[in-house]
């Protein structure tokens, strides 16, 4: 839907001379705080400037060029103050969603947003010399998860659950060996 709401803003600012990039749109746009002040918002501070005019009055001009909106993307489009704010229809919404998620099956969601970029996503790593807890289990559900959704979003994903204990202990243990071990008694009895 944020998308249908930068095309709006980016033909009304057009109309009004004001030529912005899909990406700068989308960084103004926000999420207000309350639902009765709409879905999203555009503040109209920045244009200020470049228009030499107050926000508010811009958000109003803004306002009559975006016209009445389709009844199928917006409720109602009004003006508070600098900001523009967009009410989504969310029954046209809600039919889209399904539709989409019928239609694209598996793939419904899917974005190509991490571009083969390398993660690392290291899971629960227990001590083989403890006993194996729940926290350890929960822990590589939560990095699996994480890795799935990754590379579901097309990210270089490599996995790492390191099983050991290389720790503090196991330097004392090399440490005491090599100050006070002997080969011969480790060879004849190694559990000792």
């Amino acid at each position: 839907m944020k998308e249908v709401v930068i095309k709006v803003l980016k033909k009304a600012l057009k109309e009004k001379g004001v030529s912005m990039k899909n990406e700068e749109i989308e960084n103004l746009i926000e999420i207000p705080p309350s639902p009765e002040m709409g879905d999203y918002a555009f503040p109209c501070f920045v244009l200020s400037e470049k228009l030499k005019d107050s926000p508010g009055s811009i958000a109003i001009e803004i306002r009559e060029k975006i016209g009445e909106p389709r009844s199928t993307d917006f409720e109602d489009v009004e003006t508070k103050g600098p900001y523009i704010n967009f009410f989504v229809n969310r029954k046209s919404l809600a039919r889209q969603t399904v539709w989409d998620v019928i239609t694209q099956k598996k793939n419904y969601g899917k974005t190509n947003s991490g571009k083969r970029k390398k993660v690392v996503v290291e899971f629960s790593s227990p001590n083989i010399a403890k006993p194996f807890g729940i926290a350890h289990l929960r822990s590589t559900i939560i990095g699996n998860s994480i890795a799935n959704i990754l590379e579901f979003q097309n990210f270089n994903v490599t996995k790492i659950n390191h099983f050991g204990d290389w720790g503090t202990q196991f330097g004392k243990l090399i440490f005491g060996y090599e100050k006070f071990g002997s080969e011969k008694l480790l060879e004849k009895d190694p559990l000792k």
